[in-house]
Formats: C-alpha cells, structure tokens, sequence
C-alpha cells in the first residue's frame, strides 16, 4: 500500500492529511504555524516531525511515496530547495519519496480538483491569483502587506480604519457605519485617534476582523462601504485578469477561496459581474475540498 502527505502551512495553523493508494483519509491533525514569515526553516520540518508522530509510533517503518507541502510565504526557490533538503533527513522522506515544496496557494487551486490547469483567486486577510496551464503558472499578488495587499481584509479593514478617522474628525458626518467601526476600534472622538493608530496599524489580524463590518453595511446599501467595495473588487478582478492573459486555459475554472471572498451579498454580486466581464465562460466555484486534502491528493498523482 502507498502513502501520500499532503500539509497546507499557514501562518496561524498547519493542516497534515494522510491518504493511501485509494484515497481514504487515514490521518488528519492540525498543528502550529509553518509560514515562513511565521517560523524559520528548521521550525517547519520540527513541526511537521512532531504532528506525524502520532501516526509513526502506530505504524512503523512506513515511508511515503510522495509529499506535497504548501507553504505560506514561499516565495523563493533557495528556500524551497533548503526544505526539500531539511525534509529528506526524516527518517518517513526517503530519496525515493517523490517530495514538492511549493507555495500554499496551489493548494488552494486544487481545492477545486484544478489539478491540470484553472485558476484561484484568495480573497482572505491576504490577496493573491494564482493560475495555470498545462505549460505554465502565473501569479498576481501576495507579496505582503508593504505592498498593500489590496483586495484584501486587511486593505479593506485599514480602508475601514481610515474612513472612521474622517468622521470623527469631522471630515464626514459619523453615520451608522462609522459607528459600528469606530466601537469595534475604540474610536469615539478625535482625539481616540492617535491611540487607535498605535493599537492597530501594525497589526494584520486585527485590521482584517473589521472586512466584514464593511461587506456588511454594504450590504445596507451604505454609499461608503459600497465604495470601499467597489475598489476591494476592482483589485481581485484585476489580479484575476492579469493571470487569465498569462495562460491559454481551456477549463476556464475558477476557485473563489478565501472568507472575504465568499462573502453574500453586494461583495460577491460585484466580484462575480467583473469576473464574468473578463470572460463569460469562467466557471465560478468554492473550494470542493480542504487544502491538506488537496495537497494529498496532488501528490498521489505527481507519483504516478
């Protein structure tokens, strides 16, 4: 019987799953963080080590015939090649194993059983597009919060931040949308300001949670996050359409992933109208199944 391992790393969690020959699940965990801008390259083979245990202990001397590992922030490839090397001193990842070190958004693709060619589009606290065809990849996107991650939680949370700021400085009127942001932000008059700035700039998970205040009082008809919106959904169908004209697809599928991404309501109408205005015949879905999964089972077929 052989054994495939799929691991989705994030910069929170990292999601392990075991398949065999016939695509039973025969272990799951979920374990800490394996982003590279989370831990150093030796933390990441530790950490996979660790959350395998479990499985090891009860079935020993196992090996497995291919491995494909996502990662979050991989971005490299000398860091790849240093993982793969780090991987292949594990007792389970031997030079037979069939190992690939790829960046997690190929996961992501494959949620969607995208295997050969089709698109990702994450629209989460981070941004990226990812696609390809059976000659090439593309991608548009992700290169981290200095470059604004624009179509984002995080864009649309600071976009939140920043016009909360305005109403209470007096530059709009504080209307109902602003005060559901500025509760969320501890902003209550002007001169909150300077400590609401110290609290959250710096900090992506927090300015990520107010997207969906925003998606929300959109949905409420609410001009100014209709236009935060607006902008958030230009960006993603942009960084879609860049990865489109790289590639020569013929299953034009496209995976949404991603909270922000799936959000009901006015976020999801306009994502989906300026998608289908690059090409109408994109075939629009939600991940089909989870990351680690997906991972596995790219690997069962990269063994063949």
């Amino acid at each position: 019987m052989a054994f495939f391992l799929g691991v989705d790393g994030g910069t929170s969690k990292t999601e392990i799953t075991i398949i065999n020959t016939h695509k039973d699940i025969i272990f799951e965990c979920i374990t800490g963080p394996t982003a590279l801008s989370s831990v150093d390259l030796l933390a990441i083979k530790t950490t996979i080590r660790i959350a395998l245990k479990p499985f090891l202990d009860a079935n020993q001397n196992i090996r497995f015939d291919a491995a494909f590992i996502g990662l979050d922030g991989l971005n490299f490839l000398p860091e790849a090649i240093e993982i793969e090397r780090m991987m292949h001193t594990l007792s389970f990842i031997t030079d037979e194993t069939k190992l690939y070190i790829r960046h997690r958004m190929e996961n992501a693709l494959y949620t969607g059983l995208c295997f050969e060619e089709g698109i990702v589009l994450i629209a989460s606290k981070q941004m990226t597009a990812f696609g390809k065809d059976l000659f090439r990849t593309h991608r548009c996107g992700g290169w981290g919060y200095k470059e604004g991650e624009l179509g984002s939680s995080y864009a649309l949370g600071l976009d939140a931040i920043r016009y909360a700021i305005r109403c209470y400085d007096g530059r709009y009127e504080v209307d109902e949308f602003a005060t559901a942001i500025g509760k969320a932000i501890g902003l209550y008059e002007a001169t909150d300001i300077i400590q609401v700035m110290t609290d959250f700039y710096s900090k992506h998970n927090k300015i990520a949670s107010l997207a969906p205040i925003v998606t929300l009082y959109a949905n409420h008809l609410n001009p100014y996050a209709m236009r935060m919106i607006d902008l958030a959904t230009d960006e993603l169908a942009l960084a879609v359409k860049g990865v489109y004209h790289h590639l020569k697809l013929k299953n034009k599928t496209l995976v949404i992933s991603g909270g922000l991404g799936n959000s009901s309501g006015y976020f999801r109408d306009q994502l989906e109208y300026k998608i289908l205005a690059i090409d109408p015949d994109f075939r629009i879905i939600k991940p089909l199944l989870k990351p680690s999964m997906a991972a596995a089972l790219m690997a069962r077929r990269l063994a063949k």
